[in-house]
């Protein structure tokens, strides 16, 4: 019983340290990220909202690895934009 306790505690202050000291850091990363995983999912489905895309080979080549993350990607994508929600950013 003492040792669940004693664990939990410890993950606890791990995570905590973590977000202190890591957080600025890992943000950047995950916006850079997510910029790039855009351009590179605009490369790949571009044509699908309106944005032609240039090199049919590669487009056919990855496709296959995309198409699960298509939907998601998408509506994310296409979403309404407005100031308030980037006002927390």
């Amino acid at each position: 019983m003492v040792k669940p306790l004693i664990s939990s505690w410890l993950r606890t202050i791990k995570d905590y340290l973590k977000g202190i000291f890591l957080y600025g850091i890992l943000s950047g990363v995950y916006e850079e990220k997510r910029c790039l995983d855009n351009l590179f999912m605009l490369g790949v489905f571009g044509s699908t909202i309106g944005f032609p895309y240039l090199f049919n080979y590669y487009y056919l080549r990855l496709m296959p690895y995309y198409v699960r993350r298509f939907d998601g990607w998408k509506k994310q994508i296409l979403k309404d934009k407005d100031f308030f929600d980037q006002v927390g950013d």
